[in-house]
């Protein structure tokens, strides 16, 4: 671990906070670490979000610096940005150190689990009068509802665009929980979601930037996608930001 990012986590764990960015890599199990980019406004932190990845779970944070990610607020990191302004602290988990690459499997896994709860307890101490919320996308989706189902420290949950399994877990949660899907989504199609989400608070998005989804459609997982909601982050990011101010769903997003 380098110098400076030691330096960081002894700030880190006195509490001393600046809006902006920092790079830091967390303790999380014998031998691992979690690289994690917390983002902060510049008023009170009321909630810390922290971001789990779909697909590989990887963000791409090593070799990164604070800055030099993309500021587009249409692209993810931009997006989360922009929430951080809004809500207090954004937080993107990559990988741990000792498992790069994470499968359905992996998030079932009590590594896994370990590593999500060290970095909220982390930003428990952190941010102490803060609400953890944890939020994921695609296969994220599932590690966040699974992982909340085993934490204790979580007090909200956000599903962007998960599969029917990631609700599944959903009933079992005792806290406020928050799905959003594309109608458009050729990955993992909001019908499938929605049979399980119809029951908590959901923001439907919609483009007609991309087909209608029906059974032969091909699949299309990719950030470009509706999954990836392509062209719409910054609106979608912009509702869930007033869900957890407000309790406020918004109407459907075009």
């Amino acid at each position: 671990m380098e110098i400076r990012t030691l330096a960081l986590l002894a700030l880190a764990l006195h509490g001393v906070v600046q809006a902006g960015e920092v790079l830091l890599d967390i303790p999380t199990r014998p031998g691992a670490t979690v690289r994690v980019l917390e983002m902060t406004g510049e008023h009170a932190v009321g909630h810390v979000v922290l971001y789990l990845a779909g697909g590989s779970g990887q963000r791409g944070l090593q070799g990164a610096w604070p800055g030099s990610l993309p500021a587009d607020p249409d692209t993810l990191f931009g997006a989360q940005r922009q929430m951080a302004q809004q809500i207090g602290a954004m937080v993107a988990l990559d990988t741990a150190s000792d498992h790069e690459v994470l499968d359905i499997d992996s998030r079932q896994g009590s590594a896994h689990r370990q590593d999500i709860a060290a970095v909220v307890d982390f930003m428990r101490k952190r941010h102490p009068q803060a609400r953890m919320v944890l939020m994921g996308s695609s296969d994220g989706a599932f590690s966040a509802a699974y992982a909340a189902n085993r934490l204790p420290a979580v007090d909200a949950v956000v599903l962007v665009n998960g599969s029917a399994e990631a609700w599944a877990e959903v009933p079992h949660l005792k806290i406020p929980v928050l799905g959003v899907h594309h109608r458009r989504d050729a990955c993992l199609p909001f019908r499938d979601s929605y049979r399980k989400a119809r029951f908590f608070p959901l923001i439907a998005v919609d483009s007609e930037a991309f087909p209608p989804v029906h059974a032969g459609t091909r699949r299309d997982c990719s950030r470009e996608s509706a999954h990836g909601l392509q062209g719409q982050r910054s609106q979608v990011y912009r509702a869930i930001g007033n869900w957890l101010l407000s309790g406020q769903v918004a109407p459907e997003l075009h």
